[in-house]
């Protein structure tokens, strides 16, 4: 089974996941859960997904959510995709899927236990 990450959960661990890649240092301005349900409220009511801040003309869109979140915090936590493509490698390597509720292989009975807990990302091991 190999799974790839769809372009909403890429969005996602760049706005919220640590994406440490072996290294010691502390990942800073992570966007919290209670941030990140404002913004995926947000984007929702305005008829947009997470990955829409991934695409080539996301400065707009990106602008659009400074009420939530800073534009800058927003570039930079989206501006580690390098990072993120070697933390996901690491987690292929060790059999690691991640999915989010964004996806449609996330479990319904996770998905409502996640509405009560906040949670949007899931992690499969082999």
């Amino acid at each position: 089974m190999t799974f790839s990450l769809s372009p909403n959960t890429q969005a996602i661990l760049l706005l919220t996941a640590p994406l440490i890649a072996g290294r010691n240092e502390k990942s800073v301005d992570l966007i919290k859960p209670h941030e990140y349900k404002k913004l995926a409220r947000y984007l929702r009511e305005i008829k947009r997904q997470p990955s829409d801040l991934l695409t080539n003309d996301a400065k707009e869109l990106i602008q659009s959510c400074s009420h939530i979140i800073d534009t800058d915090r927003i570039t930079r936590l989206i501006g580690r995709g390098f990072l993120l493509s070697q933390v996901v490698e690491q987690w292929r390597a060790r059999s690691i899927w991640v999915i989010s509720r964004a996806d449609p292989q996330y479990p319904m009975r996770l998905k409502k236990i996640s509405k009560r807990e906040r949670s949007c990302v899931a992690i499969w091991l082999r």
